[in-house]
């Protein structure tokens, strides 16, 4: 930071001010002591900038902080308010598009059980549907069909309620 800071100083001088400068430093320095005046500035800015980014490791430490979270939004917030607004609406619909679908049903063994899937049964006493079946053409099933062809309907048996006329 204090680097860019005296870049930004250096480039307000131009080439001209500059030399004007050093031509100034090395007359009331002289030779001698200039050299180490320059390791001695050179030292004093390496200080400079070791101070500034300890310092600056030490602020992001605080604001990544998870304690620091309800400031580090307020800070946003403060600065971008329409974007910030628009987060937090966006983040509530969600909130209740979540809250609003229904939780999917779960079986004994904690699958999800789909609910448009046809019932399944364990009954003994039903009879399996066959594998495959050949409905073969208008003239009836095909060679090798499992289908036994047309099924008559069966008439209803009389049951003690009804009367015979």
């Amino acid at each position: 930071m204090a680097g860019r800071s005296v870049i930004g100083f250096l480039q307000n001088f131009g080439g001209g001010e500059i030399i004007v400068i050093l031509l100034a430093a090395l007359v009331i320095l002289g030779p001698d002591r200039l050299p180490e005046m320059g390791r001695s500035i050179g030292r004093a800015i390496h200080r400079v900038r070791t101070m500034t980014s300890g310092v600056e490791s030490q602020v992001r430490d605080v604001i990544d902080d998870p304690a620091m979270q309800s400031i580090r939004e307020l800070g946003e917030f403060a600065a971008r308010p329409r974007q910030k607004l628009a987060q937090y609406a966006l983040e509530a619909e969600a909130e209740a598009r979540a809250a609003s679908t229904p939780d999917p049903p779960v079986a004994d063994d904690g699958t999800i059980v789909d609910p448009t899937a046809p019932p399944v049964t364990d009954d003994p006493d039903r009879s399996a549907v066959p594998a495959a079946v050949d409905p073969g053409g208008p003239d009836g099933p095909g060679p090798g069909s499992t289908d036994p062809g047309p099924i008559a309907p069966v008439a209803a048996e009389p049951t003690s309620d009804t009367r015979a006329d």
